[in-house]
């Protein structure tokens, strides 16, 4: 080979293995124009930033707040259909079936603590002379001493009445005697129609019962509506 050929070969070489060290202008201008365009890889594990706080929980609502939404529960209205009467019944009276047929409406009234018998309030129209039933109630008693029966006025629906007191010993109606209970209490609330026709009520128990219900069973006999 002449010295003229080995010289251009040398230069010729040399020019292949510098394009392959290093990219020319124009690779260079693709790499960096491929690399812009790849997207910037963000950490999955770190929350993009928030522009506003985060909200705070709402507070729980107490029975106190919601109690103004509840609506007050409508009274429990009694009908005696024979008497032509209406009452409003008090909170926790039981009604239970009349032992006679006479008798309209019963109720049981919770006895108070440490008293063996519940009280018992029986309601019905009735005929004979009123004067004569008082005295067949008063003969159910053996009265304490210092304790005779108490007649009280009072009014109901318009109608001047009697409210009869008896304590003492209850030996039970005629009809039906009893085994005679001690510390006993009846209150008979007679409302006349006629001479010998009359509405009553009447509460029988112990002592404490009655006493514990007399107020409530005062304001049924003045809640009451009769038409006459």
């Amino acid at each position: 080979m002449s010295r003229f050929n080995l010289l251009l070969a040398c230069l010729l070489g040399a020019s292949v293995l510098g394009c392959e060290d290093k990219p020319g202008s124009v690779q260079q201008a693709a790499q960096n124009s491929k690399t812009s365009k790849e997207p910037v890889a963000v950490d999955a594990e770190e929350p993009p930033p928030q522009s506003e706080p985060p909200l705070e929980e709402m507070p729980e609502q107490t029975a106190d707040a919601s109690a103004g939404n509840d609506t007050a529960a409508e009274p429990t209205v009694l009908t005696l259909e024979e008497t032509g009467a209406t009452f409003t019944l008090p909170a926790g009276w039981k009604r239970v079936k009349p032992d006679i047929r006479i008798v309209e409406a019963e109720f049981e009234l919770p006895r108070a603590e440490g008293d063996e018998y519940d009280g018992r309030l029986t309601l019905m129209s009735s005929g004979g002379d009123v004067a004569e039933i008082m005295a067949t109630r008063k003969s159910e008693f053996k009265f304490d001493d210092g304790e005779p029966p108490v007649e009280e006025k009072i009014d109901v629906s318009g109608i001047e009445s009697t409210l009869l007191d008896l304590r003492g010993e209850w030996k039970g109606p005629s009809f039906r005697p009893i085994d005679p209970r001690a510390d006993y209490r009846m209150l008979l609330v007679i409302v006349p129609f006629s001479e010998r026709s009359a509405f009553y009520a009447k509460l029988t128990g112990p002592r404490a019962t009655v006493a514990a219900h007399e107020d409530e069973f005062r304001e049924f006999i003045k809640s009451a509506k009769i038409k006459r």
